[in-house]
């Protein structure tokens, strides 16, 4: 397998990917998969926001890509994410607006909050049919060096408590648990879109 890791441009087909990668948390800030697919489609391509391509890493063989993984380092994730709301709640119904925020507050209480100094990985997926390949291990490798390069000595991740296959992936490659949130009543867990999360680490 040829594989080719780059850093994502604005035309890549990466939506699909970053919205299967939290499919329940832009489902709830949307109020549907499809608003929300839309929602990605509408801001990849505009730099400097949590979904955005300049905060992406491709995986391709030959002209598919079949990953992403998305990071940056911690300090720069409260801009990011403020960005990216700004973008995408004027492109979002009115009406759709007091369920977006129910979103974010769930997620504002439940989220775990990953170290200062160290580098966040917010998104990581491969394409069904290319899973299990060591694609996913690759991508990681990628955001190891790309926190070694901006000087950072750990790597932060977070995924759903449901998410058993992520899970297996991280603690394989060395992360260990850090912390684990969850939503205090079915009403937080409805508008965050799930029970909670775990937190990870793993030393650069």
């Amino acid at each position: 397998m040829d594989l080719l890791v780059r850093p994502a441009a604005p035309d890549d087909p990466c939506v699909p990917l970053l919205f299967e990668s939290a499919k329940p948390y832009y489902t709830a800030y949307a109020g549907s998969s499809r608003r929300a697919l839309a929602l990605l489609e509408a801001v990849f391509a505009e730099p400097g926001h949590a979904a955005s391509y300049d905060c992406c890493t491709v995986a391709c063989v030959n002209t598919e890509l079949v990953g992403v993984v998305s990071g940056f380092p911690v300090e720069a994730g409260d801009e990011l994410s403020r960005r990216f709301i700004r973008l995408t709640l004027p492109k979002l119904p009115p009406w759709r607006w007091p369920g977006t925020f129910r979103h974010l507050r769930a997620a504002g209480h439940v989220a775990p909050s990953p170290p200062p100094g160290a580098y966040y990985v917010d998104a990581l997926a491969v394409a069904p049919s290319w899973r299990r390949q060591g694609i996913a291990r690759r991508l990681l490798d990628e955001a190891h060096e790309q926190a070694r390069t901006a000087g950072l000595d750990r790597l932060a991740l977070d995924t759903g408590l449901q998410n058993a296959d992520a899970r297996r992936l991280y603690e394989a490659y060395g992360f260990g648990e850090r912390e684990i949130r969850r939503a205090p009543n079915d009403r937080t867990a409805r508008a965050l879109g799930g029970p909670g999360f775990v937190g990870y680490l793993k030393a650069v």
